[in-house]
């Protein structure tokens, strides 16, 4: 795993928004936060920046044409492990890969059109995967959940904690100031004379 970046108050309450809603604009997130659009932008280009978050689009599979999907397990030999996920890693129908403990040294998972092209992944594709010496695979009936969901909201608090809160006050209140401003200049402007007629 990569190293942990700090994420403060505001930075999870972006991700959380940007996790219910990817098409969030910069106004709605910060009237949500009580943070100017600047801060939120700039945060936001932090967290693309460190490579915290990444906004993409997400197809549905089968909206898009892709009927085949299996998860398959693969034993390789120790020696040539490193090449064998760079080998994996360059197909274009695995779409996840990863290392693990357990039964199989690597995991991955693959997209594709039919069961026709399946069979050639499996039987052609991995052939050329360096140091394979077994797979196990099992093709994926149906999805009943897939959640991309990775900072849920924390269990019986709202959205924003005590920081965000405190935020959220600071720009009513200086909301409140700018209102209170315009309203003197206002007053004191001087009044038009009626003339005749009026």
């Amino acid at each position: 795993m990569g190293r942990v970046s700090h994420l403060d108050a505001l930075d999870k309450g972006i991700i959380r928004a940007l996790q219910r809603d990817g098409r969030a604009s910069f106004s709605t997130m910060a009237r949500a936060l009580g943070v100017t659009e600047g801060t939120v932008r700039n945060r936001l280009s932090r967290l693309l920046a460190d490579r915290v978050i990444r906004v993409v689009a997400v197809a549905d599979l089968l909206k898009v044409g892709m009927h085949a999907a299996a998860i398959t397990g693969m034993n390789v030999q120790r020696s040539k492990m490193s090449r064998a996920l760079a080998r994996l890693m360059e197909m274009p129908e695995v779409r996840y890969v990863a290392v693990t403990t357990g039964t199989f040294d690597i995991i991955v998972e693959v997209v594709l059109p039919d069961t026709d092209s399946l069979h050639d992944f499996l039987v052609d594709g991995l052939a050329s995967v360096p140091g394979l010496i077994r797979t196990d695979t099992s093709m994926i009936l149906k999805i009943h959940k897939q959640s991309y969901i990775w900072l849920p909201e924390p269990a019986g608090v709202a959205p924003s904690d005590s920081s965000v809160k405190s935020k959220q006050r600071h720009a009513k209140q200086g909301e409140s100031k700018q209102r209170e401003s315009k309203q003197r200049r206002g007053d004191s402007k001087p009044r038009r004379r009626k003339t005749k007629g009026e």
